[in-house]
């Protein structure tokens, strides 16, 4: 059985460093500020924050920022990146199934499919947080991969460029459960950095589990660039108001 804390403060710290793009972080909060239209100085929820691209991109545009992680390694780098840019975060380490806000935040952010690491029932309650922490007309960002596009195009193998070298990540899809595992493996030393299991959904099955009746509207993407869905889309972007 996947160890997902295990995996998530041991061997995603090394494995990130492979996604510090700046300017997709940029672009993507761009369009979601622009879509959803905070209000000014607007309380937001990034989580998980890892080491904190999107949180620092809400900053940069005056927004009150709480990040939440459950690797420290990660929140370190956060830290050190918002001291660096003159930025404030407010950082918390936690199991983000453990979140208790209630009716703080004005915008509410789950990105770079980090729902799907936990049993379904958990992954339902991990949404009904995420709607909970939400004040009233609060809105609710998730991005994730959309299963339907991955099963007719699953690649056995993809590759991240790290510091320490190149990364190989070998893909295995179980249609039974929905579930993708994957091995990653750094090529110049043949070391197995870590194993991962993701729950992928489809839209449907997503669209059920945020329980329609909590929210005023839900509106579907197929990016976080406002693109529409298509079923060939190879993410889900569900924006959801309180």
């Amino acid at each position: 059985m996947f160890d997902s804390k295990r995996f998530f403060e041991e061997s995603w710290p090394k494995i990130s460093q492979g996604f510090e793009s700046e300017a997709a972080a940029e672009t993507e909060i761009e369009w979601i500020v622009g879509h959803t239209r905070p209000p000014a100085g607007a309380r937001v929820l990034d989580a998980p924050c890892g080491f904190g691209r999107h949180s620092l991109a809400l900053a940069r545009r005056g927004f009150s920022v709480t990040g939440v992680d459950l690797s420290e390694t990660e929140l370190d780098r956060a830290r050190q990146r918002a001291a660096a840019a003159g930025l404030r975060l407010d950082l918390v380490r936690q199991d983000m199934r453990d979140m208790e806000f209630a009716g703080e935040f004005d915008l509410a952010l789950n990105l770079f499919s980090s729902i799907g690491y936990f049993s379904d029932d958990e992954d339902r309650l991990l949404l009904d947080r995420f709607c909970t922490a939400l004040k009233s007309g609060g809105v609710f960002v998730l991005d994730t991969r959309n299963r339907d596009f991955f099963i007719h195009d699953v690649a056995p193998q993809e590759t991240v460029r790290l510091a320490e070298g190149t990364v190989h990540v070998k893909n295995r899809f179980d249609v039974r459960t929905s579930r993708i595992q994957q091995d990653w493996w750094l090529e110049e030393q043949q070391r197995l950095l870590g194993q991962t299991e993701l729950r992928l959904y489809s839209t449907h099955e997503l669209l059920r589990m945020l329980r329609p009746e909590r929210w005023s509207a839900v509106e579907l993407f197929g990016g976080l660039d406002g693109r529409p869905f298509l079923l060939d889309s190879p993410r889900i972007v569900l924006v959801a108001t309180k």
